[in-house]
């Protein structure tokens, strides 16, 4: 009987294009070869049970070369036709099963995710849902000026669908859905003087484009969220861990300072007024000063630390607390949520920076079986 679990979430940065390299001869193939074998040290470190892997190949058959040649102990999930995951681009989310682990897992179908979504969303349906967005209309105005307005019919849907695992362990069942939310990215330069107190007045469209770029990480937050309250009406203790690069962190920057927007963590975490929904953090108990796993410098807001924490796994309520009726029959160990900053230094130490086995450090979390009695 398994006693304790181990889940890693990790975005192995553009795994896609390394795969492309590997094929390439000479040099370009060769330092390909060094950052995938410093992959493969680092996962062989942390030795999770469950991986999570965001920014992995496009497709079921790269997926498949990919890790076998870095994950070589792992199962593979799939769903058997690349059309069924909803995932635009070539950043594909992907869950491997250690083979030491006694444990069937497959993938919910995306028909579920959205009609689920759709019952608990109260506005949001189906694969697209309405946001209200800025939009700046280029086209010049009699007095000389352009304008910014907002649309409150456009539609968004995820760029990566969240891909939903259900796991069977010793007669358990359980749900891990992982996330690979909208970044920020704008495809913009930030421009010059934006820091100024008119900064944002002199630059409507940088405003447009930041603002809706939150605004669809926002919703698609809200639409995870949504799915999850839909399940909580279906199973009041419904065991679920969310995991993955969710692109921003707890606390507010100058943009969601100015335009009052939330945070997006909690978007997905819940109202704490309805506490048996609310999620808890996996790093809740790790020093503050290493709950970070990206860094990054913040042009809008160059004050801020520039270590962010992006990477998350939270879980519900029935992983935690005292063994009362329909908790889970595993639950998460105390100091048990950590980032992976060791095995990261290792698994770099002897590269360049530019083989860097990823910009992202990698966040795990230990579950143990309850003790009897």
């Amino acid at each position: 009987m398994t006693q304790t679990f181990k889940l890693t979430a990790w975005n192995i940065e553009w795994a896609d294009t390394l795969l492309g390299r590997l094929d390439q001869p000479g040099a370009e193939g060769e330092a390909a070869a060094l950052r995938a074998n410093a992959i493969a040290a680092e996962i062989r470190r942390i030795d999770p049970d469950i991986l999570l892997v965001t920014e992995g190949p496009k497709g079921e058959a790269r997926a498949a070369r990919f890790f076998a040649r870095v994950a070589p102990g792992y199962r593979l999930v799939t769903r058997g036709d690349d059309r069924l995951y909803g995932i635009q681009g070539a950043q594909w989310i992907w869950f491997l099963l250690h083979q030491r682990l006694e444990a069937s897992a497959r993938l919910l179908h995306l028909d579920r995710y959205e009609a689920l979504t759709a019952a608990g969303s109260g506005g949001f349906y189906g694969r697209k849902w309405p946001v209200a967005m800025p939009r700046f209309v280029k086209a010049i105005a009699p007095d000389g000026t352009a304008s910014l307005s907002y649309d409150p019919a456009r539609l968004h849907q995820h760029y990566r669908t969240p891909q939903l695992l259900l796991v069977e362990l010793d007669g358990f069942r359980f749900e891990v859905i992982g996330c690979h939310l909208k970044s920020k990215h704008i495809g913009m330069f930030t421009p010059s003087g934006i820091l100024a107190p008119d900064g944002f007045a002199k630059h409507p469209e940088f405003v447009a484009r930041v603002v809706e770029a939150r605004a669809k990480l926002a919703t698609e937050a809200a639409n995870v969220r949504a799915y999850m309250d839909a399940r909580f009406l279906e199973d009041a203790d419904y065991p679920a861990i969310v995991a993955g690069d969710l692109n921003d962190g707890p606390g507010k920057e100058r943009v969601e300072r100015q335009f009052l927007l939330h945070d997006l963590v909690s978007n997905i975490q819940g109202d704490v007024f309805f506490a048996s929904r609310f999620l808890n953090h996996a790093l809740f108990d790790m020093a503050d000063e290493q709950r970070w796993t990206v860094r990054f410098r913040d042009r809008l807001d160059p004050g801020r630390r520039p270590e962010l924490l992006l990477d998350h796994i939270l879980f519900t309520q029935a992983f935690t607390g005292s063994d009362r009726h329909g908790c889970a029959p595993f639950r998460a160990v105390r100091h048990g949520g950590l980032v992976e900053h060791g095995a990261h230094h290792e698994a770099n130490a002897g590269l360049p920076v530019a083989l860097t086995t990823s910009d992202h450090r990698p966040v795990s979390m230990h579950f143990a079986r309850r003790t009897p009695g």
